[in-house]
């Protein structure tokens, strides 16, 4: 392992970094995989951290809210297929690029109740408290 630190001076605590607005999560409440039509209603609500097709479990974190407090969303959820036509036909859906995190940038971007996993395929953001309700009761 390579660990490597830059350090600048001893310094007085200065509070919390970042901004102050601290934006919420986009948390899964779903597992399996990762379907277009459910990330283009979830990127309405915020930014994606990961793609179509990729395999989400409950618990994980896909995104940034766009406002304060974290937010459930169903990542699998798949279109309703029925076998009347409709007018609208499917409409081509156009999802931005996911955003891809480092490890060191994770760190400082997670919440005291999450917890970084860390793969050799991936880098994930995952929530502490994996099932919804005892996250709520918490």
């Amino acid at each position: 392992a390579v660990v490597n630190h830059c350090f600048l001076e001893d310094r007085e605590y200065a509070g919390n970094m970042g901004d102050g607005l601290e934006k919420g999560k986009l948390v899964a409440t779903e597992t399996g995989k990762a379907s277009t039509f459910a990330l283009s209603s979830a990127v309405e609500r915020g930014t994606l951290f990961i793609e179509p097709g990729q395999m989400v479990y409950e618990g994980m974190v896909i995104g940034e809210n766009s406002r304060p407090g974290d937010l459930d969303v169903n990542a699998v959820k798949s279109k309703a297929l029925t076998n009347m036509r409709s007018t609208g036909k499917d409409e081509k859906v156009y999802l931005p690029p996911p955003k891809l995190w480092s490890v060191e940038e994770l760190i400082g971007y997670m919440s005291d109740d999450e917890i970084i996993e860390v793969t050799p395929k991936s880098v994930r953001l995952r929530k502490a408290e994996l099932d919804a309700g005892a996250r709520e009761r918490a």
